[in-house]
């Protein structure tokens, strides 16, 4: 096995674990608070510095911004089927890099928006959730 092979199954087991030991409420900690601190590191942010990119092979602030809003309504709807034991595809788990016209202001604020729904996710979970049924991700394998 390769090293990154190893990684992957190492964090695909921890992400598993973690969905056994935790309810969505205690996990839900997690995600708010990492959200949180995204938003947070964006104040004071201007639109020049978001769209700053070192290279074209780098994301801007924006371009991460575009991607985690993307992945994120699709994450919630994968959860959300999974944990309902019902199958979805998931091949749009890590969408491609996509630039923006949107300003840094605009970003935040649906980030923030998105930020609300993610948090309200764990009202429509079933406790516990099921594990019969699995999607597979690109970087981590089965989930």
């Amino acid at each position: 096995m390769t090293t990154e092979t190893n990684e992957t199954d190492r964090v695909r087991m921890y992400l598993r674990t973690q969905g056994e030991r935790y309810t969505f409420r205690e996990l839900w900690i997690r995600a708010v608070k990492a959200r949180l601190q995204l938003l947070d590191a964006l104040d004071g942010v201007n639109d020049e510095q978001a769209a700053f990119k070192i290279n074209e092979d780098e994301w801007s602030i924006l371009e991460v911004l575009k991607h985690v809003l993307t992945s994120s309504g699709n994450v919630a709807q994968l959860v959300e089927s999974l944990a309902n034991r019902r199958s979805r595809q998931s091949d749009d788990i890590e969408p491609p890099r996509k630039p923006t016209d949107l300003s840094i202001t605009e970003m935040r604020d649906l980030l923030l928006k998105d930020s609300v729904a993610w948090g309200a996710l764990t009202d429509r979970l079933p406790e516990p959730p099921s594990f019969e049924i699995e999607a597979r991700h690109t970087f981590f394998g089965r989930l």
